[in-house]
């Protein structure tokens, strides 16, 4: 049988952390002298935060076991310090993240990722305010940089990820309606910097899904169709396609628009029954009642 490697850990925790977080976390605490180098720390440790930390609410436990694999490498380098002092801020201890901050480099990129990380940290806790106010500065700071620093895809994947962590919200205030709109807009920003066409039409689906939500079906029908358009210029995404299809549908149905709802549920389906993996269809089936 052969040895449980560090990239199998990481691979199956992230698989199984949201229904099965506290065995994961226990695998995670015994798979720590699997940890040799500054690659496999970084993903051990940022798997660490999200399980441990954020899923199962234990922060200490959390920083205890990044501390732990930190410890064994003997040149960490920056990343795994980025993830130390996340772990660090998050846990209360910000004297010793300040430490990790400077071992990471101590610029105003890492520093940014860092708050970035912190930020989405707390918005998975649910204390959406600090989520908010700490998201609201590093933003602001690192919209004032020039392209090409550091902290623009953390900025994309952390707005990307606080948006879509609203968005799925039984209930939203009327602040966390206006916080989900901003770092939706925002994800695209940052996507249009550092990622590729695909990024591009990722962002226009959750725009599409946040506008429809907020009410304005019309500008989520725009979102849904820019993301089509954006695929039929540059290749095949026919999952994307499928999901985009339905938000478009979900916009013309609060529109009152009998013909294109239906046109576009239909045009999802038919791209649906290709799906050859059962998770995905349980999940289109999930989006399309929503979309009915």
């Amino acid at each position: 049988m052969p040895m449980t490697t560090l990239d199998d850990v990481i691979q199956q925790g992230w698989g199984a952390h949201a229904d099965k977080t506290a065995e994961v976390a226990d695998s995670l605490e015994s798979s720590i002298d699997l940890v040799a180098d500054a690659k496999g720390a970084v993903g051990f440790m940022h798997l660490v935060n999200h399980a441990v930390g954020d899923h199962l609410g234990d922060r200490e436990r959390a920083l205890r076991i990044c501390e732990a694999a930190a410890a064994r490498i003997d040149e960490p380098g920056p990343d795994p310090m980025v993830h130390l002092a996340v772990a660090r801020h998050l846990a209360g201890e910000v004297d010793k993240a300040r430490e990790a901050e400077n071992a990471a480099g101590g610029d105003e990129a890492t520093k940014l990722r860092i708050d970035l990380l912190v930020a989405q940290g707390h918005a998975h806790a649910g204390d959406w305010n600090t989520a908010e106010g700490l998201y609201n500065e590093a933003l602001q700071a690192a919209k004032t940089l020039a392209e090409g620093h550091g902290a623009e895809r953390a900025a994309a994947v952390v707005s990307n990820n606080i948006a879509s962590e609203l968005l799925e919200l039984a209930e939203r205030s009327t602040e966390q309606d206006a916080f989900m709109a901003k770092a939706a807009d925002a994800a695209r920003v940052f996507w249009l910097r550092v990622g590729n066409w695909m990024n591009d039409m990722r962002a226009d689906y959750l725009l599409s899904l946040v506008h429809t939500k907020l009410g304005k079906p019309a500008e989520g029908r725009l979102h849904a169709q820019r993301g089509l358009a954006t695929i039929a210029e540059n290749g095949e995404a026919k999952v994307d396609a499928a999901f985009l299809h339905l938000a478009d549908a979900a916009g013309a149905r609060d529109l009152g628009e009998t013909d294109e709802h239906q046109e576009a549920i239909g045009k999802a389906t038919a791209l649906a029954a290709e799906f050859d993996d059962d998770g995905l269809t349980t999940w289109f089936e999930g989006e399309l009642a929503k979309a009915r």
